[in-house]
């Protein structure tokens, strides 16, 4: 009996010690492997196309959208979250389920990008929070958003004047967008019971690596669909690009001025509709698209374009599988340590504007909380955008979209 009994602990100890060993039962190892900034840009990009698919209806020719922004604007938010409302929102997100490792390596990644944009392009990403001044938040949840998201404190009255507060949010996301996104925040969405508002905003202006020459600018044909044209300017250059194409498609990376970022644009092929390559498009796709172009003559013909684009994004990331954070059952007890607060809105804007130059582009997201009531050849190859395309711009090392967006009518 004590052989046996010997026997079984030794067997309990070392199956102890396998069970540790494993990758499964390792979550360093596990935190390791998962949480660099090339998985945070993969899962960013993955809620991309997912968002872009959702909101991309067809009603509209243009769409712009920073996923960027949203993402930055909705992970501050998650850090309050907890229980199955985390859950919901790390799933939809694409958010690490481990908040303790996600928030640091959310940073680390965000910060990454910042830092191309000081050493040549302009890039500018800001954060900040409005909480109601008496209210009891947890001084751990602020320390989060400070340490992780360097977001910007501004403790106001929403019993008070509100018009006054919402000019004052409004205000600092002109001061941190270059003054291109207007009026974010709509009269009447500040109620009385509002507790919180965070918001994210991003700025962009670079010029292209090789300009387009200005010279070359005309007038063609744009094919709005196979039944109706408009005449629009069209930039062009010729030079040595990146380059891809199959059935489906013609692809052109345009570098910005010093290769940290570009614009990646994705042209259908003649009687493929925009709206169905994108449905079909995904975050790996578009990492293998990336990688698969090579160096080549093209003339391109791009057209210049201004899009600004506005949504109202709460019942969309709710279908997309987090209902409860906008219900009396949400849970965010991590700002406040009871389950009292829920969203109500979640607002983005965005803007891009591609000349001769260069891009200039902005957006910015508020996320408001209420307390609850109820190949190489001969000849060049010709890129020639004259029917709607898609277009995205993202930061090189990782590969991460930063705005996305359709034209369908660059003259709107």
């Amino acid at each position: 009996m004590k052989v046996s009994l010997r026997r079984l602990t030794m067997f309990l100890i070392l199956a102890a010690v396998m069970l540790a060993c494993s990758p499964k039962g390792n979550k360093s190892i596990q935190k390791t492997a998962t949480m660099t900034e090339t998985s945070i840009a993969e899962n960013n990009n993955n809620f991309a196309f997912d968002i872009f698919n959702k909101i991309n209806t067809g009603k509209e020719p243009n769409v712009v959208i920073s996923p960027f922004s949203i993402s930055t604007a909705l992970a501050m938010t998650y850090a309050g979250a907890s229980g199955e409302t985390a859950e919901q929102m790390a799933r939809t997100l694409h958010f690490h389920a481990d908040q303790n490792a996600f928030h640091p390596s959310f940073s680390n990644w965000m910060k990454s990008i910042e830092a191309k944009g000081s050493e040549g392009d302009r890039l500018e990403i800001a954060n900040s929070l409005w909480p109601q001044d008496d209210y009891h938040f947890l001084e751990s949840y602020f320390e989060i958003l400070e340490q992780f998201y360097s977001s910007a404190l501004y403790e106001v009255d929403y019993t008070g004047d509100r018009e006054a507060i919402r000019q004052r949010i409004n205000q600092w996301v002109m001061d941190n967008t270059n003054d291109l996104i207007k009026d974010l925040i709509k009269p009447g969405v500040l109620i009385e019971d509002t507790r919180l508002v965070l918001v994210n905003a991003i700025y962009f202006l670079s010029q292209w690596e090789i300009a387009f020459d200005e010279k070359g600018t005309h007038s063609n044909t744009f094919f709005l669909s196979p039944g109706s044209r408009k005449d629009v300017s069209f930039m062009f250059m010729k030079d040595t690009l990146s380059y891809y194409e199959d059935k489906n498609l013609q692809m052109l990376e345009l570098e910005y001025e010093g290769g940290d970022f570009s614009m990646v644009i994705v042209l259908p092929a003649e009687g493929l509709e925009a709206d169905r390559l994108m449905s079909d498009f995904d975050a790996a796709a578009f990492a293998d698209l990336t990688q698969s172009t090579q160096k080549q003559e093209v003339e391109v013909y791009l057209p210049s374009f201004k899009i600004r684009s506005s949504f109202d994004l709460e019942q969309t990331m709710s279908e997309m599988g987090m209902p409860l954070a906008f219900s009396n059952k949400a849970d965010f007890s991590h700002m406040t340590g009871k389950q009292d607060l829920k969203i109500d809105k979640i607002i983005h804007q965005a803007f891009i504007d591609v000349n001769e130059a260069g891009t200039e582009a902005a957006a910015s997201t508020a996320v408001v909380v209420i307390r609850k009531s109820a190949a190489v050849g001969d000849q060049p190859t010709v890129f020639r955008a004259n029917r709607p395309f898609l277009y995205f711009i993202k930061e090189n090392k990782n590969n991460s979209i930063l705005f996305m967006g359709k034209t369908g009518d660059p003259s709107l």
